[in-house]
């Protein structure tokens, strides 16, 4: 008899696939879930990802390669409120949303472990390339992959203790190419499976907003578009089009290339500007933290707040229960509210949290 039972969250590419693998060869009884997470029709050509038939089959092959059970679970609605809703909302205040930190919480470390309960699994296994550890207080400590090109703590930065309590994650300790490698020893269908850099849910050539848009059946909230002094460029069709710090698609000419510095959703007035030190901010402040470490009042550590950008110095002070300032030792560019902020100590995750104001 195995020793555990765990659910493994298998979404049909490759790194889930060789997750389960992992954990199904030394003996546990793993159970294959794949997230059923919005309705698919015909009426368009869809990008990919979340209902994609192709996924489906590669999950459903890479099960039965591995010789586990596989089943499909059915999230749309948790999906609808909980990460497209929430994406929606977030851009009509002006906001930039992460919908895959949502995903993350809600869905993967959320539905699926309280799922796994009630298989009486001793938890979820993911194809995230981060490590769990347990520090020398007996608690979880999230960890930095050992590829440096892949940092996906960011996006795990609001799961709680106990939700890391329940994971695993076997791919922290392998680069992406140990992990092919690993898929085409074991026959994989999807070992070569190229990875996915787009939303999970959309339409080809089609932004994330607008398809939100469409879907919840929602106006835009048009408006001005001023330069650096005020001075009238043209009207927009909607704020929900637009993120601080975004260059392309703005329409105006100014001889030199032009930023969103700023998005008020009350009034629904956009500035630009041509001036990269418009986009510079020495401090912000984040709330709803999410602790990992009991950390002191004040404190120095690295702070990232978008994906794929090198954790910066910074200072912090605690302010309440669950928010935080943070003082850049060199102002970053295009710091938004709605981004994901995490806090780091070398490559151990200290919390995340939501910015909430940008100084």
């Amino acid at each position: 008899m195995p020793e555990k039972r765990l659910v493994a969250a298998m979404s049909g590419g490759v790194d889930s696939s060789v997750a389960a693998a992992l954990y199904a060869e030394q003996g546990y009884e793993v159970i294959g879930i794949t997230l059923k997470m919005k309705n698919c029709d015909n009426s368009r050509e869809k990008t990919k990802a979340c209902c994609g038939l192709d996924d489906n089959i590669h999950a459903r092959l890479a099960a039965e390669k591995l010789g586990i059970k596989h089943y499909f679970l059915d999230l749309r609605h948790i999906f609808e409120e909980s990460v497209l809703r929430y994406a929606w909302e977030e851009y009509s205040r002006g906001h930039t949303p992460n919908p895959c930190v949502m995903c993350n919480e809600h869905l993967k470390f959320g539905a699926l472990i309280d799922y796994a309960d009630k298989l009486n699994a001793d938890g979820v296994i993911t194809g995230h390339y981060a490590r769990i550890t347990t520090d020398e207080s007996g608690s979880p400590a999230l960890l930095n992959g050992v590829d440096d090109t892949k940092n996906q703590t960011y996006f795990l930065a609001t799961l709680t203790r106990k939700q890391l309590e329940k994971s695993c994650m076997p791919l922290g300790e392998y680069t992406k190419d140990m992990v092919r490698e690993m898929a085409r020893k074991r026959g994989l269908e999807n070992a070569e499976k190229t990875e996915s850099q787009d939303a999970c849910f959309g339409y080809r050539g089609e932004a994330f907003a607008e398809t939100l848009g469409r879907y919840f059946d929602a106006s835009f909230h048009g408006g001005e578009m001023v330069d650096e002094t005020g001075r009238f460029l043209r009207h927009h069709e909607g704020i929900q089009r637009y993120t601080i710090g975004q260059r392309k698609g703005l329409g105006v000419a100014l001889g030199k290339p032009a930023y969103v510095s700023s998005i008020d959703p009350a009034t629904g007035r956009i500035r630009v500007t041509t001036r990269q030190d418009d986009l510079l901010s020495p401090a912000l402040q984040a709330e709803s933290m999410n602790w990992l470490v009991d950390m002191p009042h004040e404190f120095s550590c690295y702070a990232q707040i978008r994906y794929n950008q090198t954790p910066v110095p910074v200072q912090v002070v605690r302010r309440g229960d669950n928010g935080v300032r943070v003082v850049f030792e060199e102002p970053v560019r295009a710091a938004t509210a709605g981004q994901l902020l995490a806090l780091y100590e070398k490559d151990r995750l200290l919390g995340g949290g939501w910015i909430c104001h940008v100084e």
